[in-house]
């Protein structure tokens, strides 16, 4: 156990800017969806990613047992999507995939029309760390659009700017 303060590394953590990226999921155990801002990547050969949960995720269990996912990076004018999947937006709490349109690319996992990048994976492995699971996803196929981010810091969206 350390003697970090939680409260203060959550507020340091929160000051960080990162990407933003809705993980779905789709198969024989149902279709969900998570906002995270942990995406990155993890490895070129093969080519992969990882990003965390909170071992209290209503997605986590689903998307486990599906065996696959795809990370929807957004793009500026997306946080919307960000929210509803987030559970942010209560009218959408039942369906929130018809906040946006998708698409399939080759696991079935719905992928986001118009996001910055689009990565269909299949779950290479799982990790317990702390309160969180990491997952890490090979990636089978991909998609991207000419977009500017969609950026998140300091409990709010921002544009990045180029200086």
């Amino acid at each position: 156990m350390s003697g970090i303060d939680v409260a203060l590394f959550r507020e340091a953590m929160g000051r960080t800017a990162s990407g933003v990226t809705v993980v779905t999921t789709d198969g024989e155990a149902g279709r969900a969806g998570v906002t995270v801002s942990s995406l990155c990547s993890l490895s070129m050969e093969p080519p992969s990613v990882l990003f965390c949960l909170n071992k209290g995720s209503r997605t986590l269990p689903t998307l486990i047992a599906n065996g696959v996912f795809a990370a929807n990076i957004l793009a500026h004018g997306q946080h919307r999507v960000a929210d509803s999947f987030a559970g942010l937006i209560p009218e959408l709490a039942e369906d929130r995939f018809a906040v946006a349109q998708w698409e399939r690319l080759h696991t079935g996992s719905p992928v986001l029309m118009g996001a910055l990048c689009r990565f269909d994976c299949r779950i290479a492995g799982v990790f317990e760390f702390g309160t969180h699971h990491i997952i890490a996803g090979e990636v089978l196929a991909l998609a991207s659009d000419a977009a500017k981010p969609l950026v998140y810091s300091n409990r709010a969206y921002h544009k990045l700017e180029v200086a």
